[in-house]
């Protein structure tokens, strides 16, 4: 077994990972409430995406590398670690993810589907994008999840309505019906330019965007190796992943909130990456370089960026 086996088969991986966590946390102001609560929710979204790993076995072998990834990653990246609304979109999109995949070829998904659209929906209050995810479902549901049926489009579409139909009767009690939705209208593209981007910002997304293009590569090189369902899921991943890279790049104002999305959605691509890639000894050397060179970025950001 090699050394990069080792690290990530380790049982106590994730416990490091989130005493680590919770010592830089408290190395920045240990008597900031907002930073603690931001701790708190990456801890949410660290328990969302472990058991979403849980639930449909996305690595071959018993590890806690998806959670893990995401929780290092985001401890390595201070803009992330205060309280904010921008938490909210990963944490309903893991959700999404895993209530579709448990619609994968039922009979009755409506259950499902509806429940899984409904948290789009609530995170479109936030990032109005989210909307946008809802078509890429419909595909996955048609061609990889084969969940697709006329009880559950419908369920669907009543899962993205309701809120809104909370939220409209609200605004007409209060009178703001009629500039109730000027959040949607209003998120508009811009066309990308590299030369405004912070240079923190361009390092962080590089770091990212490499983890990102590697996971994709191995991916497709080795998928075969999974079970057809859990091909399938990784498809669904895929196809949303792209799509946020997209939004990435057109709508900045939105940063953050992508961002964090981005590190959510493949935070499963990389931790397959990581922990099934082929290559021995090498493979072992090149894990060790990605971990120095995540705690580079951890400390670039802190005190250079």
């Amino acid at each position: 077994m090699t050394l990069r086996q080792r690290i990530t088969t380790s049982t106590l991986l994730l416990p490091f990972a989130i005493l680590l966590a919770a010592v830089v946390w408290c190395a920045e102001d240990y008597s900031d409430a907002r930073s603690w609560a931001g701790f708190g929710l990456c801890m949410l979204t660290t328990l969302a995406l472990m058991e979403l790993n849980n639930r449909n076995t996305l690595l071959r072998v018993r590890n806690r590398m998806v959670s893990t990834t995401f929780l290092l990653v985001a401890t390595a990246m201070p803009f992330l670690h205060a309280a904010g609304w921008y938490w909210l979109s990963p944490l309903c999109l893991v959700g999404a993810f895993a209530l579709l995949f448990a619609s994968y070829q039922k009979m009755r998904p409506e259950g499902e589907v509806f429940h899984a659209f409904l948290l789009l929906s609530v995170a479109s209050f936030r990032l109005p994008l989210m909307l946008g995810l809802a078509p890429l479902f419909y595909v996955s549901m048609l061609f990889s999840l084969r969940s697709l049926t006329w009880r559950s489009f419908f369920a669907s579409i009543f899962g993205l309505l309701l809120p809104y139909l909370f939220y409209a009767l609200w605004c007409a009690y209060e009178g703001t019906l009629p500039h109730a939705f000027d959040f949607i209208v209003q998120c508009r593209p811009t066309l990308p330019r590299l030369s405004d981007w912070p240079l923190r910002k361009m390092v962080n997304v590089g770091f990212l965007g490499l983890q990102i293009f590697l996971g994709l590569l191995h991916y497709y090189r080795t998928n075969f190796n999974d079970k057809i369902r859990v091909r399938m899921a990784y498809y669904t991943i895929v196809l949303q992943l792209l799509a946020l890279l997209g939004a990435f790049a057109f709508f900045p104002q939105f940063g953050v909130d992508l961002f964090l999305l981005l590190l959510a959605a493949s935070s499963v691509l990389i931790a397959h990456y990581w922990t099934l890639a082929r290559g021995g000894a090498a493979m072992s050397v090149w894990f060790v370089f990605n971990i120095l060179l995540l705690v580079a970025l951890g400390v670039a950001n802190a005190f250079y960026l």
